[in-house]
């Protein structure tokens, strides 16, 4: 009788949490077919709105800014507008200033790039933090909202859009600004007449565009934007097309004078990172499109980007997000293995400025795998598996030589080399494993008056 009623307690355990499972992937299915719908329907109005007709001469570049920009901008900003000239086009790049960050003394040095048009935008206060706020041209925000145009401006010029986003409760946070850029200015504007760029990218402020078709051998004169805009040009199929990602500590130089941080590509870098600079773009798991350099069609990527920051103010990794969404939206994408945009990561022995000190290197890992847990629980990991994973790609295990061969890098074998790369390995896997679990324990959230955006 025991036996029989323990059976039967395990029994209907078993069933219960089975029933759960189901009704979580259930919910999960919905969510995303739901977020799926509301970007197919973004796409469609902006298709209506533009008759399917997009301007071929110009392409838009969209990057968010906050404290410690001011330390790339001026180098990034000047050599990609000059790889975009290299391409025969004219660049319309929007800068958003986060939550109140200004850095005058950068801005001022884009005014006296040549062929360059500078533009200062204004946002108004935000009034909830998915809710993108109107964009004026004026710091009172008076009159009516700023709108992009065709017309009215030298066509011989680059334009640079400096979007000033108020500090406000509910501004801070990258996907904020992101959220006031695509939802109010791009759509506003589009609403009202304008054509915009065929083409577009989002960028992070250190993003540098560099071919790198021999790992790990990066070219550091090279145009990697214009190898990726010949490779959109030549397969129109592609909706989106993403550079792959590639970890770099920064050291200062000085630059036209002005002193800045650029990648220092000789200097080692944390385990981790390591690890997805080789998986990212080769692996299963390991396919998202890099939020440092995604390139595509602007209807395509301003209604991921319009859904996503509306929907989830407090996502900290949009471009895993939009990566996912982008499959199940149907877009067909691709990471482009020969261009690499540069990615700052701190040094092996940095520590962050908390009240308890940590390692920086891995805290950034923590918020990025965080952020992927996150996502899990959103759209169930039955969904994101193939796109972004927090495991170990199989195909490493089955064929392990190709990866071993990149693990080298510029090292030659020898036994002390290879013992050195596996004791690399061992210290991120262990790290990894430890992440993990802290995500499970401190989840992001990403709705809601909870949800806290990442700068």
């Amino acid at each position: 009788m025991l036996l029989t009623n323990l059976k039967s307690l395990v029994t209907s355990d078993s069933s219960d949490f089975v029933k759960e499972k189901l009704l979580l992937r259930e919910s999960q299915n919905r969510t995303l077919k739901a977020d799926v719908e509301k970007i197919l329907s973004y796409q469609a109005w902006i298709k209506a709105k533009t008759q399917d007709t997009f301007d071929s001469t110009r392409i838009l570049g969209i990057v968010a800014a906050g404290k410690g920009a001011e330390n790339y901008l001026p180098y990034t900003i000047p050599k990609i507008i000059k790889q975009i000239s290299e391409t025969g086009m004219l660049g319309d790049i929007i800068i958003g200033l986060n939550n109140g960050f200004e850095c005058p003394t950068v801005i001022d040095r884009f005014t006296a790039l040549s062929n360059v048009e500078v533009i200062h935008l204004y946002t108004e206060n935000k009034s909830a933090n998915n809710v993108p706020a109107q964009i004026f041209d004026n710091f009172l925000c008076e009159n009516q909202p700023y709108c992009l145009s065709n017309m009215g401006y030298s066509h011989k010029q680059h334009r640079i859009f400096i979007v000033h986003q108020k500090k406000g409760a509910y501004a801070a946070g990258k996907i904020r600004v992101l959220g006031d850029i695509y939802g109010s200015l791009l759509l506003s504007s589009i609403n009202n007449g304008w054509i915009p760029p065929e083409i577009m990218f989002t960028f992070d402020a250190e993003s540098q565009f560099l071919v790198e078709r021999n790992y790990p051998f990066v070219e550091p004169d090279s145009n990697g934007l214009k190898l990726i805009i010949n490779e959109l040009d030549k397969n129109s199929k592609i909706d989106i097309l993403s550079t792959r990602n590639r970890f770099a500590v920064y050291q200062k130089a000085l630059v036209d004078g002005i002193e800045a941080l650029l990648p220092n590509f000789s200097q080692e870098i944390p385990p981790i990172q390591l690890f997805i600079d080789l998986c990212h773009g080769r692996y299963s798991g390991y396919q998202w499109m890099q939020g440092g350099g995604t390139f595509g069609k602007t209807d395509a990527l301003v209604s991921l980007l319009v859904v996503i920051s509306q929907t989830y103010p407090g996502s900290k990794i949009e471009d895993t997000q939009l990566s996912i969404l982008a499959k199940y939206a149907g877009f067909v994408c691709e990471v482009f293995l020969d261009v690499v945009s540069t990615n700052r990561t701190p040094d092996m022995m940095d520590i962050t400025m908390d009240e308890q000190p940590k390692k920086g290197w891995i805290e950034q890992m923590a918020r990025w795998i965080a952020g992927v847990y996150a996502l899990e629980l959103c759209y169930g990991k039955h969904n994101i598996q193939t796109m972004v994973s927090r495991k170990i790609p199989l195909s490493i295990w089955i064929k392990p030589i190709k990866f071993l061969q990149m693990l080298k890098g510029k090292d030659e074998i020898r036994l002390d080399t290879v013992l050195q790369k596996v004791k690399i390995l061992a210290i991120a896997f262990v790290v990894f494993q430890n992440l993990k679990k802290r995500s499970i324990d401190q989840p992001d959230i990403l709705q809601g008056n909870e949800a806290k955006a990442h700068w």
